[in-house]
């Protein structure tokens, strides 16, 4: 009896390590071959064939859907064939699943201005303002609020973004020059570059946008930064 007991273990501990050398086995078959669709999506991409890319992708999303990466690089694949709402869709559950990568924010920014979701674009932009470097968030939101034609909310992200700087950075000022030149308000482009050229007075650039705009160079020209 102790004899056939001790058969019937080994027996079940073949079995068993069998069975986990096939599950090992069909684990490493599944990650090669989900490297083969994301090597495979990958090319597709850098060869301008979007279509093929669009099919890989999703294959890939298909088998993988909690890939971050996968969800962004089929959203992105997507927008290149203009399929913006779907797009957004995807680039949506990318940004779920790493709700501070600001890449997949911008881009999903992106698709929803594309797609023309006005509201979904404030609210993703309200709720992601603290993130990225210190003031980023606020002009992150005026450039694609203006991208949308959202030109009253624009206009608060860069005074928010002005704000927020409390006058350690050009940036804002410049975003706001740039903002104010789309719009035709000459006075305000001028009043928000020479806060920037306190910053850095011999800023070329700067200098000769100024200039352009009637104002004649000379150290009174830049302002101490209000906000």
């Amino acid at each position: 009896m102790k004899r056939m007991g001790m058969a019937v273990l080994v027996l079940a501990m073949g079995v068993g390590f069998g069975l986990g050398g096939c599950s090992t086995a069909g684990k490493v078959k599944r990650t090669l071959a989900l490297n083969d669709l994301h090597i495979r999506a990958a090319v597709a991409e850098d060869e301008g064939d979007w279509d093929e890319a669009y099919s890989l992708w999703s294959e890939y999303v298909d088998r993988r859907p909690q890939s971050a990466l996968a969800e962004y690089r089929l959203g992105q694949v997507e927008m290149q064939l203009g399929l913006y709402r779907d797009a957004a869709g995807h680039l949506r559950v990318a940004h779920d699943l790493q709700p501070g990568n600001v890449e997949y924010i911008e881009a999903l920014a992106e698709a929803l201005v594309a797609s023309g979701e006005q509201d979904a674009l404030m609210n993703l932009m309200r709720r992601t303002a603290e993130e990225g470097p210190d003031g980023s968030g606020y002009l992150r939101m005026g450039r694609y609020a203006q991208q949308a034609g959202l030109l009253d909310e624009a206009n608060e992200a860069f005074q928010l973004a002005i704000v927020q700087a409390r006058g350690t950075s050009p940036e804002p000022y410049i975003a706001m020059a740039d903002f104010a030149q789309a719009i035709d308000n000459t006075d305000l482009e001028i009043r928000n570059l020479r806060y920037a050229l306190w910053f850095d007075r011999t800023n070329q650039t700067i200098n000769a946008r100024l200039q352009d705009l009637g104002m004649i160079p000379g150290p009174s020209l830049a302002l101490r930064p209000e906000f």
